[in-house]
């Protein structure tokens, strides 16, 4: 039986119980819901959504009005199309009943009707934490924020797309109407493919494959995810079949191209666009793609008029901007490149709009600065050699936003070359150590890889002979050449000391064993650099060492190094403000440590790390899942009202310092650290799910 028939089965038996003279309002009202259903959820139209209006104002009528019946009359409007009638019946709902889940989802459906992705949003949400087991508020949240993410043509929305994951998957996981779940396979594996997550994309849409309308398009999505796999024959074959149910299809034709473009066939490329260009022969991607077959095999001309004839027709259709501009660069054109700069600059600055911010590329001004963009960013590949032509350009560059721009690709040209010297002198340590080179390392430091800086530390002793002879007038006297081989060991340390602080900023476990090797170094100054770098990992033993160190120096001095040492007691007490204890837990687990004997247990509720699935530290205070979905689906109620003197008790923030706390036991808890714990929560929820789903 299909899922379809067990419902017209479900609605007969409501028919044959609501037929009584002494039914009560309850068997009526899911009849109406019942038809309401058979219209929306398997789409068979109005006549099932006035059949389910009809029988839930009868309800109204003889029984009075709850927030149940206006929840199926604004259903039953909405799927009439009456937009206002059903908002009258939401908030008459809401005005009833106002944890009415289902109310919400209606008001969400209606703003997303009316084009408010933001207050659908909010509207959904608020039916998640009203409801988090109502499968449609899931659903339609996840999608409501997919919507958003595509507005925003995906950029900075990496939170958004995995609020949108997690809302979707949980959808799925609640088992929604049959109808629905081809749906969410669909966006789950548009938003993998967003997101770069290549493996679950293919997952989902293998099974959307089996899905009798999303079936054909499943393979086109299974062309796109191989292609960015790099899985270019595996990409050609999906969209062979999807083609074979769309054959005029000049996307799918010019997907294919490129696909034979990156395999390197460029007659196979150009018989595929020849096809999507005899289906449309104005279609933008398959232009494209032949100019960029024409730039493949070095016909920098045909490339150049094909782009620029696409720029003509379709001047926002920026991927051949680009493709303009890379080709003017492969033959060494760069007279064009800055001559097409100083052009658009002018252009830009002549555009009396208020469009065309830094990233903001809406209108006709905004296309210029995005063209800008474009140049900048390929005349940063020509190096230093950039330099004086920008350096002169940006002189006549009037508007501020613009100028700073050019002035901070200027500084990264230089920085970059500067970089590259030092990259130089690092690979030869022997030639050029030292404090300038030392010195220059630590300033460079966030830019010159961990290993750089490891294999440059080391000098052997013939260096030090020949630094210690090149130093001294030439001679006979051996007193002066041991004077200068201790000068040169001299050098050597310094230069050392200063790659040492430099390992400060890498973070990582290589770096901080290297500087813990030289904690009991047999010199100071390398003890020192060493000791300060650990701090920024929060070693206890860099903290007692230059404890002690403070305390034989001048107060000034003890003054500035206590500094120092506090910053790295707190980096050991907290890394991050909210730690995952439970990794810690399964970490243990594998190696055959249990963690049931600890005494780790929730802050706010007592109960210990065996009763829950998960707890999360903050300064000394623990909070389990169960109470960050409490705090989090009742944040309305458990918020407090801003006071000077209030911390938060999981990362210590001022109430200055975050939009919001909210309390506990006693416990206060900021809006990032809640935040930070929800999505921590929904992460591994997310992870549960996929590493079961095939």
């Amino acid at each position: 039986m299909t899922p379809e028939s067990r419902h017209d089965w479900k609605i007969q038996r409501l028919e044959n119980r609501g037929g009584g003279a002494d039914v009560g309002p309850e068997p009526l009202l899911d009849l109406a819901e019942a038809y309401f259903q058979k219209g929306y959820y398997y789409g068979r139209g109005e006549g099932w959504f006035r059949r389910g209006m009809e029988v839930a104002e009868r309800v109204v009528t003889r029984f009075g009005g709850s927030a149940r019946a206006f929840n199926i009359l604004a259903n039953a409007a909405y799927g009439l199309g009456d937009l206002d009638g059903a908002e009258g019946w939401y908030t008459r709902a809401i005005d009833d009943e106002p944890t009415d889940a289902l109310a919400h989802v209606g008001l969400g459906n209606l703003h997303k009707q009316r084009g408010n992705t933001g207050r659908a949003v909010d509207a959904f949400t608020r039916a998640t934490e009203l409801d988090p087991d109502l499968w449609q508020a899931h659903y339609n949240l996840g999608g409501a924020l997919y919507a958003e993410a595509r507005e925003r043509d995906f950029r900075g929305a990496d939170e958004t797309m995995e609020r949108a994951i997690y809302h979707l998957v949980t959808a799925l996981r609640l088992r929604p109407f049959e109808s629905f779940v081809g749906n969410i396979y669909k966006d789950l594996g548009e938003l993998f493919l967003h997101t770069r997550q290549y493996k679950y994309a293919r997952r989902f849409f293998t099974k959307l494959r089996q899905h009798p309308e999303y079936g054909p398009l499943a393979h086109y999505y299974l062309g796109l995810t191989h292609f960015s796999m790099g899985r270019y024959t595996n990409s050609i074959q999906h969209y062979r079949e999807f083609l074979k149910h769309e054959p005029d299809s000049s996307l799918a034709w010019s997907k294919t191209a490129l696909a034979w473009l990156e395999l390197g066939n460029w007659d196979r490329a150009r018989e595929a666009c020849d096809k999507a260009l005899a289906a449309d022969p104005e279609h933008l991607l398959a232009r494209f793609s032949l100019g960029c077959i024409d730039l493949d095999q070095r016909l920098y001309g045909e490339a150049e008029e094909r782009f620029e004839a696409i720029l003509q027709t379709a001047p926002d259709y920026f991927p051949a901007y680009v493709e303009l501009v890379k080709s003017h660069y492969i033959r060494g054109d760069f007279g064009w490149m800055f001559d097409q700069l100083r052009l658009e600059v002018r252009t830009f600055e002549a555009d009396e709009s208020f469009d065309g911010g830094r990233q903001y590329y809406r209108g006709t001004r905004g296309r210029t600065r995005r063209k800008i963009d474009v140049l900048l960013q390929q005349i940063q590949e020509m190096g230093i050699n950039a330099f004086p032509s920008l350096a002169e350009i940006v002189e006549d560059i009037k508007t501020d936003s613009l100028r700073f721009q050019v002035w901070e690709q200027l500084y990264e040209l230089s920085r970059r070359h500067r970089v590259e010297q030092v990259l130089g002198q690092l690979e030869d340590p022997s030639r050029y150590f030292g404090r300038k080179l030392g010195r220059t390392a630590l300033l460079l430091s966030q830019y010159v890889p961990e290993e750089a800086i490891l294999d440059a530390f080391h000098v052997d002793e013939e260096a030090l002979k020949r630094r210690a002879l090149a130093s001294k007038p030439p001679s006979d006297d051996i007193t002066e050449y041991m004077e200068a081989l201790e000068g040169a060991r001299a050098q050597l340390r310094e230069y050392q000391a200063y790659l040492l602080l430099a390992l400060a900023v890498k973070g990582t476990p290589t770096a901080e064993d290297f500087l813990a090797d030289f904690l009991e170094s047999e010199h100071r100054e390398l003890q020192a650099s060493s000791a300060i770098a650990l701090l920024f990992y929060g070693s206890e033993d860099a903290i007692r060492y230059l404890d002690e160190e403070a305390g034989g120096l001048g107060e000034e001095q003890a003054s500035k190094l206590r500094e120092l040492v506090s910053m790295g007691v707190e980096r050991s007490q907290a890394d991050e403000k909210i730690i995952e204890l439970s990794e810690a837990a399964r970490e243990r687990t594998r190696k055959g440590r249990s963690l049931r004997g600890s005494k780790e247990a929730c802050s706010i509720c007592g109960r210990h790390h065996s009763e829950v699935d998960r707890l999360m530290s903050g300064n000394r205070v623990y909070i389990c899942n169960l109470c960050v979905s409490y705090i989090h689906q009742h944040r309305d109620d458990q918020g407090v009202p801003d006071r000077e003197d209030h911390l938060c008790s999981f990362c210590g923030s001022s109430i200055f310092e975050v939009e919001g706390m909210f309390e506990a036991n006693k416990l206060l808890i900021c809006n990032r650290c809640l935040d930070t714990c929800v999505n921590v929560l929904a992460r591994e929820e997310v992870e549960r799910f996929l590493s079961t789903f095939h």
